[in-house]
This record gives structure tokens, C-alpha cells and sequence, in this order.
């Protein structure tokens, strides 16, 4: 059977002659310290066991000095040091294939001639390790133009947003670390506009009586810091977010508020009251029936209403509601591609209450067929949160928020001012953006991820119909997809002996979900090579 997700039809990708595609494929040898690779001719071919006893010390090292994470006791032993080529990789046991690309960390092929450009251009300039402090500091261009500056990837940024969504203002950056990061900052967005809001449109009185029914105390300390003093400092405001269940928004304890995918990313962590989660994808209204629909002024008529309302019947007042945080496409949670219902229930509730609509796109950004998952989905959100293949965590938001956003409101020591990754950032989302690869006959890289996303599928539908003992689905979009499988775990043991690097997501059940990413300059050999290790692996599974 297939466990395909419900999707709206898709645009037919196009037309395109696969067999055209090898005449063209020319790429030089990559070589380090002799050995050689070159994805126009690699095929997967390993021998030996893929675990040994180096493997073994090697792990028992990194334990004696690095705090668990998440990688499993038998996590494959990757060598650094040998030529990767596209999704290839050669090690001493001989060639494999990412299927994960380090967690969607990688979008195009490490050589593509943008990066190289970019690299010769920052040693020219001789800023090929600057670092700055950009949140202390503005950073004039380099009189060449050749090296790129934060604000030239927020304009970068910007414009591709503009392109797809009108906002008052235009859009505004925020740069950060990472994914998690990025989701800290929209987190803050949607509190700061919601608390400004709420002032201008009830004032401090309203406030204060608000505070007073919730238990919320005054903060002696911060009242005495004489800036920002028209505004009364709490030990905590009244400003409600909702999540999805099944999300994974990053493990820093902002983000982690709303992270709902697993017992092990919660588990000894507390919870603020003012985070609520509903179902992903949920028929009906789940954001409506969290709401409380009654003006803020009703409710404080009754007194303790309002705390019966927030701590007994688990509502949020319209009105303090500051924001909604829903990933287009769940990641960790299993792969679970957004319906756009469910989407637009969530801009119509955010419309009606004034509350932010923030997407996070840092697995899904250019995996999808478009730039972003929520393009498909057909709502307008007001922040958007990228990272991971994007290289820097990216916070990108409607213009006219920043009016309330005061000096002091976030910042952070990297800011953006490592010059290197800025210019790694704006050359990766330009590539993907303006570059036409010749081997794709005049494809963009979105284009060409609509193209091979529908080989990955059909080839993905056959292997259904030979393997129906352990592969019974498929969901996703384009070139992000999840596979859905028995045994999992003996599935992934068998895949990397064989070669091929997998990688679960979501709950482990009778039947799990396997992610399966690709570049978005993945060739049509690339797939074949995929589905014909994948075949292997199911059938020595039998």
C-alpha cells in the first residue's frame, strides 16, 4: 500500500529528456592527497565491514570528551580528509552516498564554481578569517565589491522574500548561528510586537490589572535601570504562543518551548504556561478552540476570570495572543509535509487576533520545488526562520515590525560577522536563485528538484510494489522526502554496509519514516544510484 501524504496536485514538472542530461555531465576528478572522485561516473561500491575496531575506539574517544548528544552507539564512522563529490563520499572502505546530507545542512555540491569565486575573492581581499562584531559595529563594503556584507545578504534575502509575498516595509533580517537560534529571534519578534501592541492599544493600566490577576509580580531591580523607563518592569508578561504537535524547533530552551517531537528532547525540561500546543494538520479549527473569543475588557469584569480562563480551562484571551510557530514541512517529527487547510486556519486565526504567522523553513528551504515550503501552501506568513543549508540562521520578517523593536531588544556576539560564512550564505541563496547549471538544459535548481523529485517518487513506487514487506510508503515533496518502512533500524544497519547513509525521523513504530534528502543539483544518475542501493538493501532484508 502507499502511505503517500495528502497534497494538492502539484504542477507537472518539466518536461525534461533524462538520457540528454549523461551527454552533458562534465566535471573535473576531485583529488585529495592522490585519491580520486568524480560524480559523473561514481557508483557505490564498498568492501569490507562497515564496523571495525578503529571504529569502535574512535567512538569510545569522542565519548571521553564530548557530552552525548544524539548520535547512536553504532552512528557510522565518517573519515575527514577524503574526496566528497556530490552526494559521494570516498572513504577507506570505498565510495557511499549521504541521503541525509548532515541533516539538510547541504544544498549544492561543495564544488560548485560559485563557492570557488567565492573563496578566491575573500583571499584576494585577504579577509578569508575576519571576523567582526556586527552588533557593536557597521561594516562598510569593500571598495572592489567583490566581498559581500551582511546587508547585501539581507538585501539578497529580502528581495527573494519580496518576490513571493508583498509586506508593508518590505522585509528586515535578523542573523544568528543556527536554526534554533533563528526561532529564539522570531520568538522575540512575536513578544515584543505583541506586548507594543498591546500597550498602544489598551495601555499600562490595562496592564497592570492583567498582571495583577495572573500573580505576576513588579521587578524591583530592573524598575531602578533608568533606560526604557515609560515602561514598567515584570518578572514576566502575559503573551501566549501556540505550536504544533510534532514539531522540532531547536533544543535551546526558547525554541525548546515550542519543540513537542519527542520524550527525550522534553523530558526534565519545564514548560512555560503561556506555550500551547495543537495537532499538526488538524481537521476543523484547533487554533480557534484554544481562543478564548470574549473582548479582554469582558473578561476582566469577573474577577479571577482571567486566571480561570488561562490556568483551568487552558484558553488563551484573544488578545494576548502574540504568535503561531508551525513548520511548512515537520522535520524531526517525521517528514510530514503541511496541508494547506490547516495553513490557512492558521492566517485566518492570526488575521482575527493580530497575532504573527512565523514558518520554520530551516530543513525545507529549497527541498521542496520552491524557494520555500509555504509557497505551496498559500498563505502569506510575517516571519520566516532558515538556517541549515542556508548556512547562517536567517530571521526574516515584515519591515514595519521593526518600529517596535527597541535598541537592546536581541543581539548576539556572531551577528553575522564572520565574513566568511556571510559570503558562503549569499553565494549559496544566489546560486540557487540566479545560476543555470548547463547540465540541466537551462533548469533552475528549483526546477530541477520538481524534475528529479518526480524520478525519486516514481522509482520510490516501484521499489513499493517489489519490497511491500518493508517499504509500504512514501510522503513529501520534491527532493525531501520520507520513506516509510519496517524494521526500521535493521533498514538503516543494512543500508550503510551496503554504502548508503540514512537517517530516521519521528517515532520508531511498527512502521517508521526514513528521511531521504538530495542536492538541489542532484543528477539523474544520482537517483538511479539511490534507488539501486536502496533495492539491494530491501532485498537483502528479506
Amino acid at each position: 500500500m502507499s502511505a503517500s501524504h495528502p497534497l494538492p496536485a502539484a504542477a507537472a514538472p518539466p518536461a525534461y529528456d533524462h538520457a540528454a542530461e549523461a551527454a552533458r555531465l562534465a566535471y573535473p576528478d576531485v583529488v585529495v592527497e592522490g585519491r580520486r572522485l568524480n560524480r559523473a561516473t561514481a557508483t557505490v561500491a564498498v568492501a569490507g565491514p562497515a564496523e571495525d575496531e578503529a571504529a569502535r575506539a574512535l567512538r569510545e574517544a569522542w565519548a571521553r570528551g564530548i557530552f552525548p548528544t544524539t548520535q547512536a552507539a553504532d552512528a557510522p564512522v565518517i573519515p575527514l580528509g577524503w574526496p566528497t563529490h556530490g552526494p559521494f563520499v570516498a572513504t577507506p572502505r570505498g565510495v557511499t552516498f549521504d541521503a541525509y546530507l548532515g541533516v539538510a545542512q547541504k544544498i549544492l555540491d561543495e564544488r560548485h564554481p560559485r563557492f570557488e569565486a567565492m573563496l578566491e575573492a575573500l583571499a584576494q581581499a585577504g579577509v578569508l578569517l575576519r571576523r567582526e562584531i556586527l552588533t557593536d559595529d557597521f561594516l562598510a563594503p569593500d571598495p572592489g565589491r567583490t566581498v559581500k556584507t551582511p546587508a547585501d545578504l539581507a538585501a539578497l534575502w529580502a528581495g527573494a522574500v519580496g518576490e513571493r509575498w508583498a509586506a508593508p516595509g518590505g522585509w528586515k533580517c535578523f542573523f544568528s548561528s543556527s536554526g534554533a537560534e533563528s526561532v529564539e529571534a522570531a520568538i522575540k519578534i512575536c513578544y515584543q510586537v505583541a506586548y507594543k501592541r498591546f500597550l498602544a492599544r489598551h495601555g499600562p493600566a490595562v496592564l497592570a490589572r492583567v498582571q495583577a490577576e495572573l500573580g505576576v509580580r513588579r521587578a524591583p531591580y530592573l524598575d531602578a535601570d533608568p533606560s526604557l523607563s515609560d515602561h514598567p518592569a515584570y518578572e514576566s508578561y502575559p503573551f501566549f504562543l501556540v505550536g504544533c504537535e510534532g514539531a522540532f524547533h531547536g533544543r535551546t530552551l526558547g525554541a525548546l518551548a515550542l519543540t513537542w517531537s519527542k520524550r527525550a528532547q522534553r523530558l526534565g525540561y519545564p514548560k512555560p504556561e503561556t506555550v500551547h500546543h495543537i495537532p499538526y494538520n488538524a481537521p476543523g479549527d484547533p487554533l480557534g478552540e484554544r481562543l478564548d473569543p470574549r473582548p479582554l475588557a469582558e473578561i476582566l469584569a469577573v474577577p479571577g476570570e482571567l486566571a480561570r480562563v488561562v490556568r483551568e480551562a487552558r484558553r488563551i484571551p484573544r488578545d494576548l495572543l502574540a504568535g503561531v510557530v508551525a513548520e511548512p514541512f515537520q522535520g524531526e517529527g517525521g517528514y510530514w509535509p503541511g496541508e494547506p487547510a490547516f495553513f490557512r486556519r492558521l492566517r485566518h486565526g492570526c488575521d482575527e487576533t493580530g497575532a504573527l504567522l512565523v514558518v520554520d523553513e530551516v530543513q525545507s528551504v529549497g527541498r521542496t520545488g520552491r524557494l520555500f515550503m509555504t509557497e505551496h501552501l498559500g498563505v502569506r506568513p510575517d516571519v520566516l526562520c532558515t538556517a541549515k543549508s542556508m548556512v547562517i540562521g536567517v530571521t526574516i520578517a515584515a519591515g514595519e515590525l521593526a518600529r517596535h523593536l527597541h535598541t537592546g531588544w536581541h543581539s548576539n556576539t556572531w551577528g553575522s560577522g564572520r565574513v566568511f560564512d556571510t559570503n558562503f550564505a549569499y553565494a549559496t541563496l544566489d546560486a540557487f536563485l540566479h545560476h543555470r547549471d548547463p547540465t540541466f538544459g537551462g533548469l533552475s535548481y528549483a526546477q530541477n528538484v520538481e524534475v528529479k523529485g518526480a524520478r525519486l517518487a516514481a522509482g520510490l513506487e516501484r521499489l513499493m510494489a517489489k519490497h511491500p514487506q518493508v517499504l509500504v510508503g512514501q510522503r513529501g515533496r520534491g527532493l525531501m522526502r520520507a520513506i516509510l518502512v519496517r524494521r526500521r533500524a535493521d533498514l538503516i544497519r543494512t543500508a550503510w554496509a551496503r554504502g548508503l547513509k540514512l537517517l530516521g525521523c519521528g517515532w520508531d513504530a511498527e512502521v517508521s519514516a526514513v528521511r531521504v534528502l538530495f542536492l538541489a543539483d542532484t543528477l539523474t544518475r544520482e537517483v538511479d544510484e539511490f534507488l539501486r542501493v536502496l533495492d539491494e538493501t530491501l532485498s537483502a532484508m528479506r
